[in-house]
């Protein structure tokens, strides 16, 4: 299991959001921590947590609990034992969950008008530039695989900015 998600903190339509907006996405059991973008982190994390359980569920933050935690300027979280990390640059804030010690990740910049197809493409040019000829096919929910392997993978996109996590025995 395995989910990613990715924030463009440069997306012209991005806003910033105050304690009134957190609370629309808040579980009664989530811990935060101080930090400007905490909307943003929570919300990241919620929805690699969501992708990470591979549910055929509308995406409903509210329902999901997570523990947000900084140690030595690393931000990392966990929720009902799936423990993810968030990397935050001037740019993004990307969230990936699983068993990190066997998950990659690539973040893509956008270079296609359909992004949804765009950062499938991507994902696509990305293995075969390592010799690796996958596609992107769905699982019986219809939720994103490589095939032939039929291997779990996470994609996200936001703004300019694309991501997908796989399991690393892809590569």
């Amino acid at each position: 299991m395995l989910g990613i998600d990715i924030v463009d903190i440069k997306d012209p339509s991005f806003k910033e959001r105050n304690s009134r907006t957190l609370d629309l996405i808040k579980n009664t059991a989530d811990v935060t921590i101080e930090h400007p973008h905490i909307f943003w982190i929570l919300w990241s994390a919620k929805e690699a947590i969501f992708k990470c359980k591979r549910e055929p569920l509308n995406f409903a933050p509210t329902k999901i609990p997570v523990i947000v935690s900084q140690d030595n300027g690393t931000i990392s979280f966990e929720s009902e034992g799936i423990k993810g990390k968030i990397e935050i640059t001037d740019e993004y804030i990307l969230a990936v969950c699983g068993d990190l010690e066997k998950i990659a990740y690539e973040t893509f910049d956008k270079s296609h008008e359909d992004w949804s197809e765009g950062i499938r493409f991507m994902v696509i040019e990305f293995f075969r530039e390592k010799g690796l000829d996958y596609h992107i096919g769905s699982d019986d929910l219809n939720l994103p695989i490589i095939e032939p392997e039929k291997k779990e993978i996470s994609i996200s996109h936001h703004g300019r900015y694309g991501a997908v996590a796989f399991p690393k025995s892809l590569l």
